[in-house]
């Protein structure tokens, strides 16, 4: 008789709807950092570009290699740059510039609230 085997290894966990689309969330954030860094220093904004463009390259780098294997680190890490992203605008004293504002303060606010979300539900069983 065949002995069952008791050391069966479990299933690697599938991914969940949820957590793709914050993934795709914070992927595109990252994108539209960077577009905006782009559109800001071709119309002669070099401070707030330089601010988005820093900030969307490291959320677009993170936000990738989480996708490749989850980290908690990699998760506070993108939601301390959008905590960054989001208050760049008057730490930096561009806060005049309409434009340049608003994409920081909501690109930062979207990368902030997607990484608590992720962390939210990686507590979660």
């Amino acid at each position: 008789m065949a002995r069952s085997n008791l050391h069966a290894r479990p299933s690697p966990p599938e991914w969940r709807t949820d957590e793709i689309l914050l993934g795709a969330l914070q992927h595109a954030a990252g994108v539209a950092l960077v577009l905006a860094a782009w559109v800001l220093i071709l119309v002669d904004q070099g401070r707030p570009g330089a601010s988005a463009l820093l900030p969307g390259l490291l959320v677009l780098g993170l936000s990738t290699a989480n996708q490749l294997r989850f980290r908690a680190v990699l998760e506070r890490a993108i939601a301390l740059i959008g905590a960054w992203t989001l208050l760049a605008p008057w730490m930096l004293g561009f806060a005049a510039n309409d434009v340049a504002t608003w994409a920081h303060v909501t690109l930062g606010g979207v990368s902030l609230a997607s990484a608590l979300a992720w962390l939210k539900l990686a507590r979660k069983p």
